[in-house]
């Protein structure tokens, strides 16, 4: 009740401030109600809108994991979304778990403003293809993708009697849950790489060439930008190794900011397909001698793949109190601590990725 009465008083100070913008966002609201009150008001408009609430009754060995991106990331923290629904698939005893991606044509109506400044209306389209449509494919029992507008999605729903986030529909179009500290979600080998990623990784990176990879994973762009890399430390660290022995391999920001970055890297080997190649980039993670970077939804991958040595710098003090409380409210995620779900080879750090972090760091795991 408290949290809901500091939302209202902000909505009041919004309306009388800036009335325009208080309009668009009640919009908002009234498309994806985020409390029990916008909740119990569109199911109460919703009664009197014949056909809308039908109980589905089909497919009954498949969970619908619906993922609203007017109300959810379109980022790599799908992949945690991903992972959670499909984990809720394996308690139910479903099969399959089909994926329904409910796009947007109207980003100017945006919960987030300011990540879609500094990501871009075209990016985000672009990433429903290029980002959230390939993760699906990382796990052998997504059945059906489908891509669709919100309308068409209702309709879709109808056919499933077991769906993710439970009661979506359009009377409650809910945003994707995402528990990560729920008693039971532990870690299994849910990812699968196809056998032509990883032979095409094997084939850039034979094995005849005998150094160890060691790849650096690189965060650039504009939204949160105190979670960035500090590339220069990261260059000085790979220059520090030993290149008989190691192979240093950089993987850029998959964004045109990381596009910038590789002139900062000309004296280091980039593999740029990763950026753009979900799987990949998944081949390469399980191929490396040790992945490291940043806190950071690419890096997520490595360490959701079994036996993967995978060092993460969680840079979250950097970050505004809120955002760091607000990530905790909504997923449980504890900043500085290795989620449960995630493999044991998998290693956090609270800090900085000064050199001497990263050097100290990397000798402590690389043993």
């Amino acid at each position: 009740m408290k949290r809901f009465m500091k939302r209202f008083m902000r909505a009041m100070r919004l309306m009388f401030s800036d009335p325009l913008r208080f309009i668009r966002k009640l919009g908002i609201e009234s498309r994806a109600p985020s409390n029990w009150l916008t909740c119990t008001l569109r199911r109460f408009y919703c009664m009197f809108i014949p056909n809308r609430i039908t109980l589905a009754e089909g497919n009954p060995d498949r969970l619908l994991f619906v993922y609203d991106t007017f109300s959810s990331p379109v980022t790599f923290d799908f992949l945690h979304y991903l992972y959670y629904a499909d984990w809720l698939r394996r308690e139910t005893g479903k099969t399959h778990i089909d994926i329904l991606i409910v796009s947007r044509s109207d980003f100017s109506a945006s919960a987030v403003e300011s990540y879609i400044v500094a990501v871009g209306e075209d990016n985000l389209n672009w990433r429903l293809t290029n980002l959230l449509v390939p993760m699906c494919r990382l796990f052998s029992s997504v059945g059906r993708i489908h891509l669709v507008e919100q309308e068409e999605a209702f309709e879709i729903v109808k056919g499933y009697r077991s769906v993710h986030p439970e009661g979506y529909g359009y009377a409650s179009p809910k945003s994707a849950t995402v528990r990560l500290d729920v008693a039971g979600l532990d870690f299994y080998p849910a990812l699968t790489i196809a056998d032509t990623a990883q032979k095409i990784v094997e084939a850039y990176f034979s094995k005849v060439d005998n150094r160890r990879i060691v790849t650096i994973t690189l965060r650039s762009y504009d939204f949160l930008s105190a979670r960035n890399s500090d590339i220069k430390s990261w260059v000085d660290f790979a220059e520090e190794l030993d290149p008989l022995k190691y192979r240093v391999v950089f993987i850029p920001d998959a964004s045109m900011h990381g596009i910038a970055t590789i002139k900062q890297l000309i004296s280091f080997e980039v593999f740029d397909p990763a950026c753009w190649n979900i799987e990949l980039r998944a081949a390469l993670y399980q191929r490396a001698w040790m992945n490291m970077g940043i806190a950071c939804g690419p890096l997520a991958i490595s360490c959701l793949m079994n036996k993967v040595r995978t060092i993460m710098i969680d840079r979250s003090l950097d970050c505004p109190a809120d955002y760091i409380d607000n990530i905790r409210y909504i997923t449980g995620l504890i900043a500085g601590e290795r989620p449960n779900f995630y493999s044991n080879s998998c290693h956090f750090h609270l800090g900085k990725d000064d050199k001497k972090t990263i050097l100290e760091i990397f000798n402590e795991f690389g043993k």
